[in-house]
């Protein structure tokens, strides 16, 4: 059992509406120990920066709640600068540095977001990964590249690093050390700025410490995780196609058991969010149907 102590951060804008998951991870990343705790945080563009109770099936659960003075707060010259400030695209990272700067106690910093699931023994999920070694432990890792969607956002000091010397990580369920937030911390301060699944494994790897592939099949996967807590596809382009992505919208867990699930919606955002995916893949058929007749 790792000792040192650690916490689950878990992201959602509305813990009763997800009571029956948040309770389930809880659960079992508390069990790893007393060394273990759990909150749940946020970022609402109509708040003040708060910390919230919520009873949950009789469980108080601390809401860290965020707002744009929090974002004040930062002193990143670019990353997250832009006002009105907005948590999309990329910037979903800034809630959990700003909860490192007011707890800075904790060795490690779990992050689930409220439309992962898992199709097995949660807790099994975490005592795997709990002694797996890496400052920063998440899915998808791999080489970034020009034509990226969210490439042109990358901007460092250090004029070698380029979107196709940069890289990528997933992250909506990972593991990162304090000493990893203190160190993106210190790189947005001095200017750097990316979507955040560009910029924490390039700065990482560029200020020396470790990314690691929890599992999957791609380029970077260790032996020993290998085919394990999620389904990839290798060398897709960063695409997060399989089990744990972005691509395939889903009503719940598919029917493969121990395997993470991105994203799991109800029924109401399900429906939402595939007519949003439907009509932007005809929108760019159409584009390009359009170019090619010029």
């Amino acid at each position: 059992m790792n000792d040192q102590p650690q916490i689950l951060l878990f992201q959602t804008t509305d813990p009763a509406a997800v009571r029956k998951r948040l309770l389930r991870f809880r659960a079992a990343f508390l069990k790893l120990g007393p060394q273990c705790r759990f909150a749940a945080i946020s970022y609402t563009p109509s708040a003040k920066t708060e910390v919230r109770r919520v009873v949950l099936d009789g469980i108080e659960i601390e809401h860290h709640i965020y707002g744009p003075d929090a974002m004040d707060t930062l002193g990143y010259p670019v990353k997250g600068a832009a006002r009105p400030f907005k948590l999309i695209p990329g910037n979903c990272d800034l809630p959990p540095l700003l909860f490192r700067r007011a707890q800075p106690q904790y060795a490690q910093y779990w992050v689930v977001e409220d439309d992962v699931e898992y199709s097995g023994d949660v807790h099994a999920l975490f005592a795997g990964l709990d002694r797996r070694q890496g400052d920063l432990l998440a899915a998808h890792l791999a080489r970034g590249y020009d034509g990226w969607t969210y490439a042109s956002m990358l901007r460092a000091p250090d004029a070698a690093v380029t979107p196709a010397s940069s890289w990528l990580v997933f992250l909506t369920f990972y593991r990162i050390s304090g000493p990893a937030l203190d160190l993106i911390d210190r790189y947005y301060r001095a200017g750097w700025n990316a979507h955040s699944e560009n910029a924490w494994a390039t700065i990482l790897k560029h200020g020396g410490m470790s990314v690691v592939d929890f599992g999957g099949n791609g380029e970077f996967v260790a032996e020993e995780d290998r085919n394990k807590r999620y389904q990839g596809v290798a060398n897709d382009g960063f695409e997060k196609s399989g089990s744990f992505g972005t691509m395939n919208i889903r009503l719940c867990a598919g029917p493969q058991k121990d395997l993470l699930w991105h994203p799991i919606k109800p029924p109401r955002a399900w429906l939402r969010q595939t007519r949003k995916r439907w009509i932007s893949i005809a929108k760019w058929y159409l584009d390009r149907a359009a170019r090619s007749l010029r």
